[in-house]
């Protein structure tokens, strides 16, 4: 009579105990996945934003297609002129080469980056606005970050 009473119970308990550890662990998965765009999207910002204060230079070349260019004196007479050329593809950040992804590296989170800009303002001359827009293919959740970068206008003095 006492096991009658006490499977159903028990059984009850470990289907429980089985539901909040599967809810836990999707939780888990998604914190990382979350975690990991925004970490992937600030790291490919920071990026950006530093080769475009180094630049005294910045165009699109192509459609979607955007070189930041630095003056870098060697030797005396001589200039070398090192190229950032930054863009989209399937998803992915490219940086100079399409074998260089700056994002999308990691297969849990699944960072797609929707969408990328850099454009001038059009009212200061020397100031750049920098858009990036990711979605976890995991948790389908966005992050977007934003930024405008003044290009300094003692680039050319070096």
């Amino acid at each position: 009579m006492e096991l009658a009473v006490s499977l159903p119970i028990f059984a009850l308990l470990l289907t429980f105990l089985a539901f909040v550890l599967l809810w836990s662990w999707r939780s888990y998965q998604n914190e990382i996945a979350d975690a990991e765009l925004r970490q992937e999207m600030q790291i490919a910002a920071a990026r950006i934003v530093e080769s475009a204060l180094l630049s005294n230079h910045i165009r699109e070349r192509q459609h979607g297609v955007y070189e930041m260019r630095q003056d870098v004196s060697r030797k005396k007479n001589e200039s070398e002129k090192p190229l950032d050329k930054y863009w989209l593809a399937d998803g992915q950040l490219l940086y100079n080469y399409a074998s260089y992804p700056m994002t999308g590296a990691f297969s849990g989170a699944g960072v797609h980056i929707s969408a990328f800009s850099v454009h001038p303002d059009p009212y200061a001359p020397r100031l750049y606005h920098i858009e990036m827009t990711g979605e976890s293919m995991v948790t389908g959740r966005t992050y977007r970050i934003a930024t405008a970068v003044y290009l300094r206008e003692d680039m050319n003095e070096r």
